[in-house]
């Protein structure tokens, strides 16, 4: 494994900002039943895993943003997490985050979506065409519109537009263009230091298809 980018910072060496950043980011650590996952944190050391210990280098800009993606999980959303997973996948597959990848294949599964079109989305496939029938039709018009989204250009078109209005209606449209670009940021902080799926797992995006 290369040498990472980013020194561990391990919790003994953290000043009080960043402590207090770290254990909201453990306290996140969680599915969307509310049970704990071993994601966030190298049982090893205590150092912590992803893009989070990239976010204790500044504490209040980290602290932003943690608290943005748990709202996206766990805040007052009309988006159902099933409907968020299909897009947060989406996305970190287009950015070839691993990471973020191997770590929402368990919250998405937990989240309700089908097994079949995780391993869809990971190999790079068509949704639509290959595992369709598991999704509804609301979902479908979700990830129709990360498509257009994680284009360049970000052109949405006004038929992709209408039937997000349509099925999804304005508020969960924007949750869902909301997730998109968050975890478009994301996916720069993992792919800029070069943040790969903790030791002695495996890589979950094929790396020679790392883009989509």
């Amino acid at each position: 494994m290369a040498k990472q980018r980013l020194t561990e910072l391990l919790p003994a060496a953290l000043d009080a900002a960043q402590r207090e950043l770290y254990d909201k980011i453990v306290a996140g650590a969680k599915d969307a039943s509310g049970k704990p996952v071993k994601t966030r944190v190298n049982e090893a050391t205590g150092g912590l895993l992803g893009p989070f210990n990239a976010l204790l280098r500044s504490p209040q800009l980290g602290s932003d943003i943690a608290r943005l993606a748990d709202c996206l999980r766990f805040g007052g959303l009309e988006s159902s997490q099933r409907l968020l997973e299909l897009c947060i996948l989406r996305t970190v597959r287009h950015c070839g985050a691993q990471y973020a990848f191997w770590s929402h294949i368990k919250l998405a599964k937990a989240a309700g979506v089908p097994a079949a079109v995780v391993e869809t989305i990971r190999r790079g496939a068509d949704v639509k065409q290959e595992a369709g029938t598991l999704l509804q039709p609301e979902e479908l018009t979700a990830l129709a519109l990360c498509e257009e989204l994680l284009q360049p250009g970000m052109e949405v078109s006004e038929g992709t537009y209408s039937a997000a209005l349509q099925l999804l209606g304005e508020r969960r449209t924007f949750e869902v263009v909301a997730c998109v670009g968050f975890y478009l940021l994301l996916g720069s902080i993992l792919k800029t230091f070069d943040v790969q799926t903790p030791p002695g797992e495996e890589p979950p995006i094929p790396v020679a298809r790392a883009k989509l």
